[in-house]
C-alpha cells in the first residue's frame, strides 16, 4: 500500500537533481550491456556511487539487472551447458555474503575508492587481452566463483574476472555467450536474495530501480541493435572507453 509518506518519498527521489543524472547514466549502462556483452555495472556503479554512495547504488543495479537480465538467462539454458556453470554458481552463492558484509560494514568513501581503482584495474585485465588458458576445471571454476560473489556483491563488479576465464574456453563462443548469460541471471537471484535478508532493499532502492528498469531496458534493445553493424574491434574499443571514462570521472576526488 501507498500511503501519504510513501508517496511524498516517491515525489523527493523523482525530484532531486541527482536522479536525472542517474536516468542517463543507467542508459548509458543498458546501451554498453547490450552493444558488447557486458560492462553495465562497471559503467553504473562508479557513477551511482559518487550519487547515491556504494551502499545503495550496488542493490540498485542488481535489481535492475535481476528484471532485465533473468528473462535472457533463462531463453538460454538450453544453449549453455550447466556442468560448466554450477561450480562457479555454488561459488558465487558461498562468496556473495561475505561482499554483502563488506557492503555494509566498509566506510561509503573507501569503498568508492576501492570500486573505483578495481574497476580500472579489471579494464586493464580485459584489455590486456589475457584470458584463462588451460581447460575449465571445476575446482578452478568454483575458485572464480567465489571471487565473483565477493566482489559482485561489495563492488557490483564481477565481470571481467568471470568472463576473462571463460573467454580462454575451448567451447563455442554460442555456448560462452550463453554460460555467461545463464550465469549472471542465477548469480543475481542469489545476490538479490543476501540483499533482501540483510535489510539492503529499503523504499528508495525500490524507486530508483523501478525508474531505471524500463530505461536500462531501452538501452540493451538499442545496443544490440548498434552492435550488428559493428565490428569486433570497434564494439570492444567503444565499451572499454566508456568503462574507463566512467570510472576515472566518478573517482572522489572530482
Amino acid at each position: 500500500m501507498f500511503d501519504g509518506a510513501n508517496l511524498a518519498a516517491i515525489g523527493d527521489v523523482l525530484l532531486r537533481p541527482g536522479t536525472w543524472f542517474l536516468i542517463v547514466v543507467v542508459a548509458i549502462a543498458g546501451v554498453v550491456r547490450g552493444f558488447s556483452g557486458f560492462g553495465g555495472a562497471l559503467i553504473f556503479i562508479p557513477l551511482a556511487s559518487a550519487v547515491l554512495g556504494p551502499r545503495f547504488a550496488v542493490p540498485v543495479f542488481y535489481l535492475v539487472d535481476l528484471c532485465t537480465a533473468l528473462p535472457y538467462g533463462l531463453r538460454s539454458i538450453r544453449r549453455a551447458s550447466m556442468p560448466e556453470i554450477m561450480p562457479m554458481l555454488v561459488g558465487s552463492w558461498i562468496g556473495t555474503p561475505f561482499g554483502a558484509w563488506i557492503l555494509s560494514n566498509t566506510d561509503p568513501l573507501a569503498l568508492r575508492w576501492g570500486t573505483n581503482v578495481l574497476v580500472l584495474a579489471m579494464l586493464g585485465l580485459l584489455a590486456s587481452g589475457w584470458r584463462y588458458s588451460n581447460e575449465p576445471k571445476a575446482s578452478v571454476s568454483f575458485t572464480v566463483g567465489i571471487t565473483g560473489g565477493v566482489l559482485g556483491a561489495a563492488a557490483g563488479v564481477s565481470g571481467p574476472v568471470i568472463i576473462a576465464y571463460w573467454l580462454g574456453s575451448r567451447s563455442p563462443a554460442a555456448t560462452i555467450r550463453a554460460n555467461i548469460m545463464v550465469y549472471y541471471a542465477l548469480a543475481a537471484l542469489g545476490t538479490d536474495a543476501v540483499f533482501y535478508l540483510r535489510g539492503m532493499f529499503g523504499l528508495e532502492t525500490l524507486i530508483y530501480a523501478a525508474v531505471a528498469v524500463p530505461i536500462y531496458g531501452l538501452g540493451l534493445v538499442f545496443g544490440a541493435r548498434v552492435f550488428k553493424g559493428s565490428t569486433d574491434r570497434q564494439y570492444r574499443i567503444a565499451a572499454f572507453v566508456l568503462i574507463a571514462v566512467s570510472a576515472v570521472v566518478s573517482l572522489p576526488i572530482f
